[in-house]
């Protein structure tokens, strides 16, 4: 697993379409929510919109920790190996 499967580009587009969004549900309120137009006559599939973006940022976020704990993994079990190496040659 590499890092490089996860492209910044989409990562950063994922993380302010959700931002953008949040903003965009932040704006509505009880004064304007029944008012036709704009973006409170679609704030459902502007919270689905967001919830989408968010399971990308989420997986993606997951595929970096899986592959931080494989290498803190790797690097210790180089390191054990090699002190034990060493300690076999004392």
């Amino acid at each position: 697993m590499s890092y490089e499967k996860c492209p910044d580009g989409e990562f950063a587009t994922a993380l302010a379409g959700i931002r953008n969004r949040l903003d965009t549900l932040a704006s509505i309120n009880e004064n304007n929510i029944l008012i036709p137009g704009g973006p409170q006559e679609r704030y459902n599939a502007i919270i689905e919109e967001a919830y989408a973006a968010l399971d990308l940022v989420e997986t993606q976020v997951d595929e970096l920790r899986s592959e931080l704990e494989y290498q803190h993994k790797r690097l210790d079990e180089a390191r054990d190996a090699a002190l034990a190496e060493t300690q076999c040659w004392e």
